[in-house]
């Protein structure tokens, strides 16, 4: 039994190449759009996972962490916040044996509610016994996002599967949002002679 350990940092990305044909999204009214073209990039991905799979069995339990930016692996967005959740699902569907790591070990009962799951390290199991787990990264472009998925079996860092995907900015328009002409960077604004001359931006960033 492996001890996983809660904030375990993700890696970087490897994959096969996957092509993606995405819906546009329509904007739920909460900051975030709604889920049908974010699931559609979530079943691809993991079609793309089962397909090059040579290590995991459907009973071996399996955490799906957040994706992260591949250029610092440690920040997340409103996208990936969706996509890990899409993710989730798209993999219950083909029957992994997956294990929530946000159920924290007590409910908490609220006037406002009743809530089991927690970001709070403190309020989650110290050891699960789990050897694999999904990563994935996201590194922003001028046209869209790449997106890369990975199983890795953390007792040796083996990777049992990887796949690689991207999002067009025109097809995911209540997703990502080209640059304009004038962008606000470090409290400084700077005009550009075209839109999209610089990265997109993820719809839901502060």
């Amino acid at each position: 039994m492996y001890k996983f350990i809660i904030l375990l940092p993700l890696l970087f990305a490897l994959g096969c190449e996957t092509t993606t044909e995405l819906p546009k999204a329509t904007s739920d009214g909460y900051g975030l759009p709604h889920t049908a073209a974010i699931n559609q990039v979530s079943m691809q991905m993991v079609n793309a996972l089962v397909r090059q799979n040579d290590g995991l069995r459907y009973d071996q339990p399996l955490i799906v962490t957040t994706p992260v930016l591949v250029n610092d692996l440690q920040t997340t967005n409103a996208f990936g916040l969706q996509f890990q959740q899409g993710l989730i699902a798209a993999l219950h569907d083909n029957q992994f044996n997956l294990v929530d790591v946000n159920v924290s070990e007590a409910l908490k009962v609220l006037p406002s509610g009743e809530f089991i799951l927690s970001r709070d390290w403190q309020q989650l199991p110290a050891d699960l016994p789990v050897e694999h787990v999904v990563v994935s990264t996201m590194s922003l472009s001028n046209s869209g996002m790449a997106l890369t998925s990975r199983i890795v079996n953390v007792t040796n860092n083996r990777v049992v599967s990887a796949a690689q995907g991207f999002v067009n900015a025109k097809e995911m328009a209540d997703y990502i949002r080209p640059s304009q002409k004038v962008v606000s960077e470090g409290g400084l604004l700077y005009r550009n002679s075209n839109l999209a001359e610089q990265t997109v931006s993820v719809i839901g960033e502060q």
